[in-house]
């Protein structure tokens, strides 16, 4: 930090200082002044009913009356929203000083009863966490500045980066491109619907897959990958970016313009028992979405589900029976039998085979590799279990707390990991050889929560070569070589030491 920063940073410290009773005082005198207008509001609305300036008898029916007497209440809880919004900041402050805070975790009964003194408390504890704020030393101040500047820096060159890449033609010859796309779920709103925390599911995430391409995407639980998989299906609406299915943005796409194109891009549901509606036939199962979108004429339907149901491994006979009446691999058979019979280019694989023994899971994934070559399917396949991953993927994705942090063809994501975080994963992997010893990377700690990423690398606060660098400033998204991109620091250090390779080297070595 440069000494002018320095001093405005100092200078802003002592203006805070100085402005503290103030800025309390002013809190307090506008709450007050809102209480009495309040009060002056209903005193007057009492007075008006009981004196018959306001009844029922000036032409306004019950419903009218109810509806004012409920907008009257809400110059009383503008208060409470003031005090939502002081929790918020509260919430802000402690995690600045790595604390945990439990003043945002209100009780919603005196909020109601008593807005007004719910407010001044919290007011009074917004106050007191900002004296123990500006009491610290210049260093630590200083280094929340750095924190907290650097984060708007990041999240500005973001929404530039992702307008800048808004104005681009998608790319033709992918099935699917994925620009930037978000999902965001709110955890906490105020009275007033403003949002005071979200869960950052999906985070700034892009990519392409190729027809005939299977991509596979990898990660621990929570990471965001499922969520992913249901934004692109606009299964969950997006909360930002920009989803290209043919060369069409979809992102934007109400249910209605979404149907047309729900034969194109069908998945894959984990769990083969929740997924399948009990009360109906495997044969009135599949045949629903052939009526619906009206695949062949009515009078052909039977003769396509049972083609259909043949090539997926189902017997005929299967037509009239219930979900219950089959095995774990049978009813994920129906599933993909039912994710196929409107001929889709695009199918989303959501750990299809995750709730399956080994045996029947070789059976599923083979089954799935040839459906591929028969009808030219384009997959995202969606698992934990990286070997499967190794043997159906041409492409891999690996994600960490709902961002990509390393991306590229199957054989240099396993023979060239880049990302720490990648080499651990990798590192888990059974070896079947009992005289060849690996080296398994433990990683210490739990996965943060995605309400509330660590700043800087996400990965900073397991990744065993974590640097300074790490905890202030998010890595980019960079491609390395040919294909192959990751989001580390160690990676920019590595490649800006790299010295070039002369042509005598390259030959040698080669």
């Amino acid at each position: 930090m440069s000494k002018k920063e320095k001093k405005e940073l100092n200078a802003e410290s002592e203006a805070e200082k100085t402005a503290q009773p103030v800025k309390y005082f002013l809190h307090i005198g506008v709450l007050i002044t809102l209480y009495l207008v309040t009060l002056g509001f209903w005193l007057f609305y009492y007075i008006a009913r009981t004196t018959g300036i306001l009844n029922e008898d000036l032409g306004r029916d019950k419903r009218s009356v109810k509806k004012e007497v409920l907008m009257s209440f809400i110059p009383l809880y503008i208060p409470v929203e003031w005090a939502e919004r002081s929790a918020e900041r509260l919430d802000n402050l402690y995690r600045h000083l790595g604390k945990q805070s439990n003043f945002a975790k209100h009780s919603v009964l005196i909020a109601l009863v008593c807005p007004f003194a719910y407010c001044i408390v919290m007011q009074l504890r917004l106050n007191a966490i900002e004296k123990e704020y500006f009491s610290l030393s210049e260093e630590e101040k200083e280094k929340l500045f750095v924190e907290e500047v650097q984060r708007r820096k990041e999240e500005t060159a973001r929404e530039e980066q992702a307008k800048a890449d808004a104005q681009l033609p998608p790319d033709e010859n992918a099935i699917l491109e994925v620009r930037h796309i978000k999902k965001n779920f709110v955890l906490k709103k105020s009275m007033f619907g403003t949002v005071l925390g979200k869960l950052r599911a999906v985070d700034d995430v892009s990519f392409k897959i190729y027809p005939g391409e299977t991509l596979g995407i990898v990660g621990e639980s929570g990471c965001g990958k499922t969520t992913m998989g249901r934004s692109i299906l606009k299964l969950y609406q997006p909360s930002g970016g920009q989803i290209f299915f043919e060369g069409k943005d979809i992102a934007s796409y109400s249910p209605k313009e979404m149907r047309p194109l729900r034969t194109g891009m069908q998945i894959i549901f984990q769990d083969p028992y929740s997924s399948l509606p009990p009360r109906s036939t495997v044969g009135g199962i599949l045949a629903e979405a052939v009526k619906v979108h009206k695949i062949v004429p009515d009078s052909e339907v039977k003769e396509y589900v049972l083609k259909v149901m043949e090539s997926c491994g189902l017997r005929d006979y299967y037509y009239e029976r219930y979900p219950h009446e089959f095995s774990g691999g049978q009813r994920q058979r129906i599933c993909i039998a039912r994710s196929l019979i409107v001929s889709p280019r695009l199918v989303v694989c959501d750990e299809p085979v995750s709730a399956l023994d080994v045996s029947i899971q070789a059976q599923i994934i083979n089954l799935l590799k040839d459906l591929q070559i028969q009808r030219k399917l384009t997959y995202l396949f969606i698992s934990h279990d990286l070997s499967i991953v190794k043997y159906i993927s041409d492409k891999i994705g690996v994600m960490y707390l709902g961002s990509m942090v390393e991306f590229g063809k199957k054989d240099d994501i396993f023979n060239h990991p880049m990302h720490p975080y990648t080499d651990a994963l990798f590192s888990a992997v059974p070896n079947p050889d009992p005289n060849e010893k690996g080296n398994r990377i433990v990683l210490k700690g739990d996965i943060p929560s995605a309400s509330n990423p660590p700043y800087g690398c996400k990965f900073h606060t397991r990744c065993p070569h974590a640097m300074d660098i790490c905890k202030h400033v998010s890595p980019d998204y960079k491609e390395y070589e040919e294909g192959h991109f990751v989001a580390c620091h160690l990676c920019e250090m590595n490649a800006d030491k790299a010295e070039p390779v002369s042509e005598t080297e390259h030959a040698k070595k080669s």
